[in-house]
């Protein structure tokens, strides 16, 4: 009699014991140590070409192409025609060799068909700005192309940057469209990894 009524209460307890041992966790904890020190020449630098604004005050009611610490900004217009070409609108300088690449490529526009059918940017030597050293199709068919793209080795010296945008039409005062470009620049080795 005392067996059984102390029988249940040792289950629990036992079940008590397993469960515990069951439910514990064993955790392996590991260091890492990251150090971060500035680098004093980035291995790119943007900046205005010879052909636009705001340098170019002519060319600025028509792009206007602005280099930045983190690539560049550029504002240009499109019309009724079949293509426009701004050659010479933005200054490459590669002060580390290396394969540029498009990493990612996000259009937004207001309209219901997007404003640009294609866009193409050329990067060329200024010593031989008609010779493409990396042509980059941004926009195809109305749509950003596959990313990360083929990618293109630049060694050290300057570059300029033309841009090549076929519009669709009609043009009309609502046809705006932004396109972010995220370039990938590669400076160990030719290939082009997707950055997060």
């Amino acid at each position: 009699m005392r067996i059984g009524r102390r029988a249940p209460i040792l289950l629990l307890m036992a079940l008590a014991v397993v469960a515990t041992i069951a439910l514990a966790d064993v955790i392996f904890v590991y260091k890492g140590q990251i150090s971060v020190n500035p680098m004093t020449t980035a291995p790119l630098a943007f900046s205005t070409g010879p052909n636009a604004g705001p340098t170019i005050t002519t060319a600025a009611q028509y792009i206007n192409f602005t280099g930045t610490d983190s690539g560049f900004t550029v504002s240009l217009v499109i019309t009724n025609s079949y293509a426009v070409y701004y050659y010479e609108a933005g200054q490459l300088t590669v002060n580390t060799p290396g394969y540029i690449y498009v990493n990612s490529i996000t259009p937004s526009y207001t309209t219901t068909t997007a404003p640009v059918q294609s866009m193409t940017i050329y990067i060329a030597p200024t010593s031989n700005p008609n010779t493409y050293t990396c042509p980059i199709q941004v926009i195809s068919g109305g749509l950003p192309v596959s990313t990360p793209t083929t990618p293109c080795s630049l060694t050290t010296g300057t570059y300029y940057i033309h841009i090549y945008v076929s519009p669709n039409t009609p043009v009309t005062t609502a046809s705006t469209e932004t396109i972010t470009v995220n370039f990938g620049y590669n400076v160990v080795g030719n290939t082009a990894v997707p950055v997060p």
